[in-house]
């Protein structure tokens, strides 16, 4: 009997590489997706801005939402989100909101508001997704709700 074939040996051996090739490959990937939910993340921030920028010219100021929900109906109200849009949720919990403050500086006028998200990554970890963010609000600001930007996880945009 002269045939050919793989012994179950070879085929162990062969199955044993491809799993430990796969086990590398899907350990290298992991650090991806975090990166890329973080980037996602400063990315639906600055679309938000540009939806309140959008409130702003309508209504002239600041919309005065303490929470992300008061947030997305405010402006679904004067007609910057429009049917079935709705404000972006964290991608890597859905049940997890941003956060929107708004803030008076001290003559009591709504004049900036800031943005805050947490990222998977710390500032030590990608100083280059923290370009642009801030780390201290200023003492001349007052924000409502209260809300930190220390944090180094803590990504916060202030308009």
């Amino acid at each position: 009997m002269n045939k050919k074939a793989f012994t179950l040996v070879e085929l162990a051996v062969v199955l044993l590489v491809i799993g430990i090739l796969a086990g590398l490959l899907l350990r290298n990937l992991g650090g991806f997706t975090s990166s890329a939910r973080d980037q996602r993340r400063i990315g639906d921030l600055r679309n938000v801005s540009a939806y309140i920028t959008s409130y702003y010219s309508r209504q002239g100021q600041y919309p005065t939402a303490t929470n992300w929900a008061d947030l997305e109906n405010q402006l679904r109200n004067a007609g910057v989100l429009g049917p079935g849009v709705n404000l972006p949720r964290d991608p890597s919990s859905p049940n997890r909101d941003y956060e929107y403050a708004h803030c008076t500086s001290a003559g009591g006028v709504i004049t900036n508001y800031i943005l805050r998200a947490v990222l998977e990554a710390s500032r030590d970890q990608a100083p280059q997704l923290y370009q642009g963010a801030i780390t201290n609000i200023p003492p001349e600001l007052t924000c409502n709700p209260s809300i930190t930007c220390g944090g180094n996880n803590e990504y916060c945009l202030l308009f």
